[in-house]
């Protein structure tokens, strides 16, 4: 009854020719589980005609319809008539039952690989449009039906997919859904969605144009669903919203991407201005040279390109403008400032997993706080949580401990306060101390939400995510969905790597090894491109015991090699018992390869 009114038994078919031959088929399947009288019949075929030889035309078409299909499948009696069919046998209930029986998963919080398979199977029944050819009211109910029940599939599996770090696949599936509803404000916000977290932003401003003139077409304006993506991806307001039952915090407005590369692009039309003009005076200004030291503005905006670029896995490029920096403030005795560029390039190389060469400039920073003042406290913490990813806790705790916990204003100044709590939640969430490690994870995502200095909401509220799951607590699911979807909509690769491999390994302590490979499969492609080879090992690490837990043994072997090659390429120091285990020498033991996942 999809695409084509058609009969199928064993390996014959033949369609149903005729307007009235297709209605009263349609009729009896809408009706299928009860008899239909034929009075009802009779004015639903011929609503205009109520003469005795209505009647009369029924039976005509009844026994044309049996020897369509045979004659014990129209059934009649005194009460009317019933197809003596299974309803699994029509396309269009088969449709109906899988979609709602998929989407009622959605209902009980899933958004995993089960639930993409579960609609895949349902949109597989779909044969096209439902009663083509059919003119009658109760029909075109069920058809309209049929069509929202078939749009609302394409939504939640691209918006699961969307979860899932697949925008390739959900963008198959929206690019051709928004061309042919164009005024359907939910699947332009997932398109909208889905290109931003594709890295295709340039063409946002397009869609939502698009977008906007079909609504104005039909007298509408646009409503909240397509405003709010509009403000959420065009203008930068890329803020972390924590799931239901989260401890309430003033939302902090992350630093806007787009905003930071405009500024970047200006510095850059600045410089070339000034070269071409030959402004020595300017240039060497901006550039920090002769005997000014270079201009807090300046410092400033350099520092927040190089957390834009970061933030964007270009560590390269970020680590280069630090060390300019750096350099700057060398020449200048600035060393106050300078330990504060060291932490800085401490934070971008834990994010690559260099992490010796962290501690390296850790231990600089520190000789050279002997001769600076207040630098000291804020180093140890920053130690303590190199240490933290480097399963060293013993070492973490004494780096804690000698920072001390401190509620200064200059600590919550500088961001040492949430640095203290992150890392005193990942030590006792690694160490197993879960009653403690839940409330000071929740802490520091406290703190970063209120707006603390460096108060970046992502990592923190990672942290809850990933003590929850350890915990045994379900609803690290909606932190990790939360986290995922912020970082993917702000570009922050390098959180979404982390956030997808951490979610992954939640999937395999639930037993769902299906969607732990679809995060591991994301986390992984989005290590590789951002130059996060910590990261990249531990989603490889993560892929082969999904695959493991699949049965796909060659599978987990080749993904088992893959950690092995990432950890390699960051010179990460992997503890002896993970080694052995993912070199397949039968040790198996507590992961203390990685951080925060």
């Amino acid at each position: 009854m999809m695409g084509r009114v058609e009969i199928f038994t064993d390996d014959t078919s033949w369609g149903v020719h005729g307007r009235t031959q297709r209605a009263l088929l349609s009729l009896l399947i809408l009706r299928l589980r009860v008899w239909t009288p034929a009075p009802y019949l009779v004015r639903a075929l011929w609503p205009s005609d109520a003469s005795d030889r209505a009647l009369a035309r029924l039976h005509v078409q009844i026994h044309r319809l049996r020897r369509q299909l045979g004659g014990d499948v129209v059934n009649s009696s005194p009460n009317g008539y019933r197809l003596n069919i299974r309803d699994d046998s029509i396309d269009a209930w088969r449709f109906e039952r899988s979609a709602e029986s998929a989407l009622a998963h959605t209902g009980r919080g899933g958004h995993d690989a089960h639930l993409v398979r579960r609609l895949d199977e349902a949109l597989a029944h779909w044969g096209g449009e439902p009663f083509p050819n059919v003119d009658a009211a109760d029909v075109d109910t069920w058809r309209h039906t049929l069509h929202e029940l078939h749009t609302r599939a394409q939504e939640v599996r691209s918006e699961t997919l969307l979860h899932l770090g697949d925008s390739r696949a959900a963008l198959d599936v929206l690019t051709p859904l928004a061309a042919q509803q164009p005024s359907n404000e939910r699947v332009q916000a997932l398109r909208m969605s889905a290109l931003q977290q594709a890295g295709r932003s340039e063409m946002l401003p397009q869609v939502y144009e698009e977008a906007r003139s079909a609504l104005t077409d039909l007298d509408l304006t646009p409503g909240p669903d397509l405003l709010a993506a509009h403000a959420h991806l065009l203008d930068g307001h890329h803020t972390f919203a924590p799931p239901d039952g989260a401890p309430p915090a003033v939302p902090a407005p992350a630093p806007s991407l787009e905003r930071a590369a405009a500024l970047l692009r200006h510095r850059e039309d600045e410089l070339r201005r000034a070269l071409a003009a030959h402004d020595d005076d300017r240039l060497s200004l901006l550039d920090g040279d002769g005997d000014h030291p270079p201009p807090a503005q300046d410092v400033s905006l350099r520092r927040e390109l190089a957390y834009v670029l970061t933030g964007k896995g270009r560590h390269d490029e970020a680590l280069s403008l630090l060390g300019h920096l750096e350099a700057l403030h060398v020449m200048h005795g600035q060393e106050d400032d300078r330990a504060v560029v060291l932490r800085d390039m401490v934070a971008v190389m834990a994010l690559t997993g260099d992490l010796r060469r962290a501690l390296r400039l850790l231990g600089e920073a520190a000789r050279m706080d002997e001769r600076t003042t207040g630098t000291d406290a804020l180093l140890q913490t920053v130690r303590a949580l190199i240490l933290t990813h480097m399963g060293r806790l013993t070492r973490a705790e004494d780096c804690l401990a000698a920072a001390g916990r401190s509620t200064s204003p200059r600590d919550r100044a500088n961001g040492r306060d949430l640095m203290w709590w992150r890392a005193r939640s990942q030590i006792d969430r690694r160490a197993g101390r879960h009653t403690e490690s839940v409330p000071e994870a929740l802490e520091a995502s406290r703190i970063a939400r209120a707006g603390s200095a460096g108060g970046d909401p992502g990592p923190s509220s990672l942290d809850v995510a990933c003590s929850l799951r350890d915990a045994g607590d379900r609803t690290c699911f909606a932190w990790y969905r939360s986290v995922i979807r912020f970082a993917h909509d702000s570009g922050r690769f390098p959180l979404a790597a982390c956030a997808h491999a951490a979610a992954a390994k939640a999937h395999l302590l639930w037993g769902d090894p299906e969607t732990a490979a679809a995060h591991g499969r994301t986390a992984l492609d989005l290590a590789r491109r951002c130059g996060c080879w910590l990261f990249a090992g531990r989603a490889a690490s993560r892929l082969a015991e999904a695959e493991e837990g699949l049965g796909n043994t060659r599978s987990a072997q080749f993904f088992r090699r893959e950690a092995l090659a990432a950890y390699r390429r960051a010179d990460f120091p992997l503890a002896r018992e993970v080694r052995a285990r993912l070199e397949g020498r039968g040790v198996h033991a507590r992961d203390h390869a990685g951080g925060t996942g």
